[in-house]
């Protein structure tokens, strides 16, 4: 006797370390896969879900025992046992398949894990009516086939497209569980408790100080016939087995409150009890769920699910709903070119139609891809350059000469300051301007990707700005003592605009002229400065060279409260794809200090635009002195009215070639500064 009693518990021992090893193992399993989870019960059926909910919060995860295929949420909520059919949406697109989503009522999610980690993390109502709020997980201590096996269910349900478990379709590796309870099952303490640890709850179980549930006998009549009474320690929730210290669960990581990841219809929607993610074939025509459609639903179905109203998620529309609007805009789009006899071609664009919907409604607005240049020198007005002017006009560069000589350098920096704001929309930006751009101001712009046409207008300006230098110089053809002025008036300049003005973008564009292999091997040039203004030589070698050197390699750290225009170079000329450095050990740090530079420039765009605005505040421009600072009139100026819109690359190789000639008729025989 004493022997078979030995053997029995051997036995049972055996059992159970079998169970649990196929409940670790199915933890363990990928966490988009529902079966991995130990909130969802399988067939568990009404009546058990309702006895394991304890208190306000607790939930689970279980079959549909009316709708095959279908998940039901089972949760407490004000002292009340509520269930809630979780909603399938097929999107049929035109392609040739298919593709399932889960919803309550408003946020969709490609799987039943995702949409319950949503709602338990941010504690969102699962119904408006209702305003049911499930937070804390009520998890099983056995695996699902024990579960299929204990309530006798005549079918395993598919678990979000994934494959019966091998254990399943065997049926020699079932363990018999004739005159085990679900007591004896689990005699140690909590099996599930490495898991909550592990991620099991969306906010951490261990922090609840909450235990997950067993299927403990509520009566002697819930355990199998012929089965011994449970241990009365099992009787009470969470007392489970440990697992093995090596145990890694599949719900890993911890679940936290994310933003939803919602999904919009593509396609056709419609309500469906078909199972299934993706399929090759188009899924059978769907059932109307019952929790929807009210006038179709019989007594029994209204009292069994509570009523779930899905509805578009604020500030987002269906596809369908879209492409009702793109044909309303369409429709309004050819009256008014019949009405008014535009061409075909002259129509509003469905992009700008569909943002001026979105603005009508108040909601979010996509922002512009610009594709053209906001430099128009087609439609510039010019006050100094005849209508077709011709490259390098003579008479516009006498005018020139004659304003430049006119203001001091605080007056021009100030002008080039006011320009520069408006062209990187630091200043005047109007609200239809934030709008199409998605960001408040240009400094922000410039760092993401659809601001790729602001950064190509900075460049070209960047690059105008060096040649006009250029040319003032080597416009210069009487003796060099005026070609010496004039140097040394382009360096009070920089000084102004790295002081008065703090504009950097405008003081790297001059630094750039004065280094250009044209101006540095004027030697004639750059002796008679020496000799006659020596402050603004030492200035230029002593102060303003070394300060561009820090700004290029991210040493020099800008204070928004003194500069209105930070260095920009670097950073559009990186995002669009220039080699800035040669490769050498220093590239990684010089590439992460330009990085760390456009985060700050970014962050901090509303000080750089309060400081641009209180330099400016009183500024009074002179219009032709604005004139010969705006990009438009530097491209007609330097190529023509008929050439300046032409290919880049072509405009700025011609225009090379003519400051080459320049410089050599200037001084044939001088050589490049040291």
């Amino acid at each position: 006797m004493r022997w078979d009693c030995g053997l029995s518990g051997v036995t049972m021992d055996s059992a159970k370390e079998k169970l649990r090893k196929e409940l670790e193992e199915e933890l363990k399993l990928s966490t988009d896969e529902l079966r991995s989870h130990a909130w969802y019960h399988g067939c568990l059926p009404r009546e058990e879900a309702e006895s394991l909910l304890a208190e306000d919060g607790d939930f689970l995860i279980r079959d549909s025992g009316s709708s095959r295929g279908d998940y039901v949420l089972s949760c407490r909520w004000r002292g009340e046992t509520l269930h809630f059919k979780i909603i399938r949406v097929v999107l049929r697109p035109r392609l040739g398949y298919s593709r399932t989503l889960f919803q309550f009522e408003q946020d969709q999610f490609d799987n039943v894990p995702a949409l319950v980690r949503f709602y338990v993390g941010n504690r969102k109502p699962v119904s408006e009516t209702s305003g049911a709020v499930v937070s804390q997980p009520v998890n099983r201590a056995v695996p699902l086939r024990w579960l299929q096996e204990r309530y006798g269910a005549s079918h395993q349900p598919q678990l979000d497209g994934q494959e019966p478990a091998k254990g399943d379709a065997a049926p020699a590796r079932r363990l018999s569980l004739r005159g085990l309870t679900v007591g004896e099952v689990s005699p140690e303490g909590n099996l599930l408790r490495t898991k909550d640890r592990s991620g099991s709850h969306p906010t951490g179980l261990d922090q609840l100080g909450r235990r997950p549930s067993l299927y403990t006998a509520q009566s002697d009549g819930n355990l199998p016939t012929g089965s011994p009474e449970a241990p009365a320690g099992t009787q009470e929730r969470g007392e489970l087995p440990p697992l093995s210290p090596v145990f890694r669960t599949g719900s890993d990581p911890v679940l936290r409150p994310t933003a939803p990841r919602c999904l919009e219809p593509e396609g056709g929607v419609a309500l469906s009890g078909s199972e299934g993610q993706l399929h090759s074939k188009a899924p059978p025509k769907p059932l109307r769920a019952p929790s929807l459609l009210l006038g179709d639903a019989s007594p029994e179905q209204l009292s069994t699910y509570c009523e779930l109203v899905p509805k578009a998620p604020a500030g987002r529309r269906s596809h369908v709903a879209r492409l009702h609007t793109d044909e309303k805009w369409r429709g309004r789009a050819r009256a008014t070119d019949t009405a008014f006899g535009f061409l075909e071609d002259e129509a509003v664009p469905l992009p700008q139609l569909r943002r001026r919907e979105e603005e009508e409604r108040g909601g979010f607005v996509r922002p512009l891809l610009e594709t053209a240049s906001s430099f128009q020198p087609h439609s510039f007005h010019s006050l100094l350059l005849p209508p077709d002017n011709k490259p390098l006009e003579p008479s516009a560069l006498k005018r020139l000469k004659e304003i430049f000589g006119q203001q001091d350098c605080r007056t021009m920096a100030l002008h080039v300051l006011y320009m520069d704001c408006l062209v990187g929309r630091i200043t005047g930006v109007s609200q239809e301007q934030q709008r199409a751009m998605g960001v408040s101001s240009g400094l922000e712009l410039i760092t993401l990707p659809h601001g790729h046409q602001l950064r190509l207008d900075l460049l070209e300006r960047h690059h105008l700005i060096a040649l006009g230098i250029a040319v003032d110089i080597l416009g210069c053809t009487g003796a060099v003592a005026e070609r010496a002025a004039t140097l040394h008036k382009i360096i009070q300049l920089a000084m102004e605009l790295k002081g008065s003005a703090g504009d950097l973008f405008a003081l790297s564009a001059v630094m750039k002229s004065l280094q250009l292999p044209q101006i540095t091997r004027l030697d004639e040039t750059w002796r008679k400065l020496r000799q006659s203004h020596t402050e603004s030589a030492i200035a230029f070698e002593k102060d303003l060279k070394p300060f561009m050197k820090r700004l290029n390699r991210g040493e020099e750290l800008s204070s928004p409260r003194e500069v209105a225009v930070p260095h920009l170079l670097p950073l559009i000329s990186l995002m669009e794809g220039e080699q800035l450095w040669d490769d050498h050990e220093e590239s990684c740090d010089l590439l992460l200090r330009t990085l760390e530079s456009a985060r700050c420039i970014a962050t901090s765009a509303g000080a750089y635009k309060a400081t641009a605005e209180a330099k400016l505040q009183g500024f009074r421009a002179t219009p032709e002195l604005l004139e010969a600072f705006q990009t438009e009139f530097a491209l007609r100026l330097f190529w023509g009215s008929k050439a300046a819109a032409g290919a880049q690359a072509g405009r700025y190789k011609k225009f090379d070639t003519i400051l080459t000639v320049l410089s050599q008729k200037l001084e044939p025989a001088g050589k490049p500064e040291p």
